[in-house]
């Protein structure tokens, strides 16, 4: 494959590629740049353009190239990136609203909802917000579509719904494919510092060949370039674990504490095998000691399958503190649900936190609302969650998997003894919803688009059922008081319910297989992602509660937003 293309002054090309074969980049018939030879396993390269000028790119494997995107630094930011994709025919350039339309034109790909344009994603990582800039940083593994070294893909926004494709912002310390080695960038949060500087702290998971055990994880700090394109500066900030603490040592929350007079990180832990959350305090934001355990959990969920606590947060919300953490491994006796996440609602006094009540909140009834991270803008806490299905996996072909949560803000029941979540109103205000049905039970054809189902009123022996060619999409009810959801890949082994007491109020967001669901103003949340049946075209609904059914056009919205 050859082909010619104009490249402006400073252009970035960067990709990542394995297999045999050679990659070659000629100005005027000389060659300025090359890679003789692949490697067996994936490596990264990247190019930097330095005079405005034609050049010849050649490559006898184009499809070794795995994934390849080109940038200008100066514009980036407005433009995002360009996606190239190699093949024998040529080299095809997708930027902004191309590669929007592209990823739309998969009828499977969710429309509401932040996905990767190619390759693996999960956790949100380093949330937040510059200026008028959301930042939505993300775990990504970009040579394939499952899970494999860490790095952190990025994502920009103005309204927290369309999204702008960023260079991958943080790599592993080293080629862990070289080493046939998992690990790298793992999660952490955004800091901004007293003076205003931001940095970004995380874990890095050191080589590791064994998922479960005998890894190390280290906590280092990266600092944004002045164009927050790259991470560079990067230091290693705590590399020693407390007594008692194994292999996972990992996702830190950090916090400056005024109370303190200091800096505060949080970790998640197991100590002698009982998942936990640690404390840990600096004058200086570099060197770091072990204060306490913040949380360890009852024995109960060691007993139970729980490793350890991951993805942490701890916050300050509504004069009270909140800790939210998930559960890895764990399997509830009842349900047969596993790695669930649990909110407390409590004080932080002398670097003690003092929960309200020793009850743990279930926050989310689906399992599949995982390692959330929330951070505060403008007066808001505002939390994403990674999609998963633990059960099943996305069929075979698609070009990504993982997508994000909607955006939800987070607040406090009225009684403040729960942790409400809801859709932002950003949500409302960027995906136009257009009324298919008003007021009434019945049974409705469905719209190719997603839709949001609305009850308000007395739900006890509400049931909603869409199917999709005659067969089940999804099932959700309320019986007895208690919440269900079913899909059509369940096979009953597992129950996904939520106790509902006297909820007047449901929100049923569906699109392309993902279904979210907040109930009783937000303090009953449910979140499931499924891969059978995923665009229903019937839903029947019985109710005595008002309905009402929404289309959520995100096409015309965001025609609008360019």
């Amino acid at each position: 494959m050859q082909q010619n293309l104009f490249l402006p002054s400073g252009y970035h090309l960067e990709f990542w590629a394995a297999g045999d074969g050679f990659f070659r980049i000629d100005i005027d018939g000389k060659t300025v740049w090359q890679v003789r030879s692949f490697a067996i396993h994936p490596e990264f390269f990247k190019y930097h353009h330095r005079e405005a000028c034609e050049v010849t790119i050649v490559t006898n494997a184009p499809d070794a190239v795995l994934w390849a995107y080109g940038y200008q630094p100066q514009t980036v930011n407005e433009t995002g990136i360009t996606v190239f994709e190699f093949s024998q025919k040529g080299i095809l350039q997708r930027t902004g609203a191309e590669i929007e339309d592209w990823l739309r034109s998969d009828p499977d790909r969710p429309a509401l909802h932040f996905s990767p344009i190619r390759h693996w994603m999960n956790d949100p990582v380093g949330l937040c917000k510059i200026d008028e800039l959301w930042h939505l940083f993300y775990q990504f593994h970009p040579s394939g579509s499952d899970w494999g070294p860490m790095h952190w893909g990025h994502a920009t926004s103005r309204d927290l719904v369309n999204w702008r494709h960023m260079p991958v912002f943080l790599h592993p310390e080293q080629n862990l494919w070289r080493l046939g080695a998992t690990g790298g960038a793992f999660s952490g949060n955004a800091f901004r510092d007293r003076d205003g500087s931001l940095m970004f702290f995380y874990t890095e998971r050191l080589p590791a060949y064994d998922l479960f055990k005998g890894y190390r994880e280290i906590q280092k700090i990266a600092r944004p370039d002045r164009l927050m394109i790259k991470a560079e500066g990067i230091v290693t900030v705590l590399e020693e674990r407390p007594d008692g603490v194994e292999h996972d040592f990992r996702d830190p929350k950090v916090w400056w504490d005024d109370t303190a007079n200091a800096y505060r990180m949080i970790l998640g832990a197991s100590i002698e095998g009982d998942p936990a959350v640690l404390l840990f305090g600096s004058g200086d934001g570099l060197d770091w000691q072990y204060l306490r355990p913040l949380y360890r959990a009852p024995v109960n969920f060691r007993q139970e399958g729980a490793r350890a606590v991951e993805c942490p947060d701890f916050f300050r919300l509504e004069e009270k503190w909140v800790l939210v953490m998930g559960f890895v491994g764990h399997v509830e006796p009842r349900t047969r649900r596993h790695n669930l996440l649990y909110a407390m609602i409590g004080e932080f006094i002398d670097d003690c936190f003092v929960p309200d009540v020793p009850e743990l909140q279930l926050l989310d009834f689906g399992t599949d609302y995982y390692a959330m991270q929330s951070f505060e803008a403008g007066g808001r806490q505002i939390a994403f969650a990674w999609l998963f299905n633990w059960e099943y996996r996305k069929p075979e072909g698609s070009a990504y998997s993982g997508e994000m949560s909607l955006p939800r803000v987070l607040s406090l029941s009225e009684d403040r003894k729960r942790l409400r979540m809801l859709p932002t109103i950003e949500v409302d205000d960027h995906f136009a919803a257009a009324p298919i049905v008003e007021e009434q039970s019945g049974k409705f054809s469905l719209p190719m688009a997603p839709i949001e189902i609305r009850l308000s009123g007395a739900l006890e022996g509400s049931k909603a059922v869409a199917t999709q060619g005659g067969e089940l999409a999804f099932e959700v009810g309320v019986a007895g008081g208690i919440l269900s959801i079913r899909l059509a890949q369940d096979d009953g082994s597992i129950h996904y319910v939520a106790e509902l007491a006297d909820g007047k109020d449901l929100r049923l967001f569906h699109d392309c297989g993902i279904i979210e669901i907040f109930a009783d103003g937000g303090t009953v949340c449910g979140t499931r992602r499924g891969y059978a049946n995923i665009n229903p075209d019937y839903l029947e609904i019985s109710s005595s509660a008002s309905t009402r059914v929404l289309e959520r056009d995100a096409k015309r919205c965001c025609a609008a937003a360019r």
